[in-house]
C-alpha cells in the first residue's frame, strides 16, 4: 500500500533502536453530500477521524474495518478504503518508560453513503466515559471547526494536530481549497 508519509524523529532513532511499536488505522469517511464523519469526544472536547489501534495479528485493513465498525457501526469494504496518508513518530524514552516507541498512524479515504448506526457501535470504556459520538460535518465547515477546537484545547495536542494536517492534505488532494 502506498501512503504519503510524514515522519517525526527529533532524536534520530533508527528502526533498530525501537523497543515497541503501536499501529493505528483511521479513515476519512466522506458521503455524497460532501460531509465528513467525525468522532467527537465530549470529555476531551475533541474531534478525530474514526479508527484506532490494531490488535495483535491484524493487518491495516482488518484493524481499520474493525475500528470503523466499533466506533460508527458502519461495515466498510476493503475495496472502498484507499490508502491516503501516514504519520510516524519515533519516540525516545516513551512517556518515561525507558523504551523507544514507533507510533504509526495510517489514514484511508472511504467514500460511502452508509450512515453511522449507534445501535451497532461497540465503544470501549474510555470512549463511553468521554461520551464519544459521531457527527457529520460539511467539508467546508470542518476546517474551521478543527482550528477552533485547537484554540479551545490551548495545548499541544498531537492527535488534533495530526487531524488538521491530514485534513488539509485531504482538501488539497481533492481540490476543496
Amino acid at each position: 500500500m502506498k501512503f504519503k508519509e510524514k515522519i517525526y524523529n527529533t532524536d534520530n532513532l533508527d528502526n533498530k533502536d525501537i523497543d515497541e511499536k503501536a499501529t493505528r488505522a483511521r479513515a476519512i469517511i466522506v458521503n455524497s453530500n460532501k460531509e465528513v464523519l467525525m468522532c467527537y469526544s465530549n470529555g476531551r472536547n475533541h474531534y478525530e477521524f474514526p479508527g484506532g489501534h490494531l490488535e495483535f495479528g491484524e493487518n491495516l485493513i482488518e484493524g481499520l474495518k474493525r475500528e470503523i465498525f466499533e466506533e460508527t457501526g458502519i461495515e466498510i469494504e476493503e475495496e472502498n478504503a484507499t490508502p491516503f496518508y501516514s504519520i510516524k513518530y519515533y519516540c525516545k524514552n516513551y512517556r518515561g518508560t525507558g523504551k523507544n516507541r514507533l507510533v504509526e498512524i495510517y489514514y484511508f479515504l472511504v467514500y460511502t453513503d452508509l450512515i453511522y448506526d449507534v445501535s451497532k457501535m461497540k465503544l470501549d470504556e474510555n470512549e463511553k466515559y468521554e461520551n464519544y459520538e459521531c457527527r457529520y460535518i460539511g467539508i467546508e465547515k470542518l476546517k474551521d471547526i478543527l482550528f477552533k477546537n485547537k484554540q479551545i484545547a490551548r495545548e499541544t495536542n498531537s492527535s488534533l494536530d495530526d487531524t488538521i494536517l491530514v485534513y488539509e492534505e485531504f482538501l488539497s488532494k481533492n481540490n476543496y481549497r
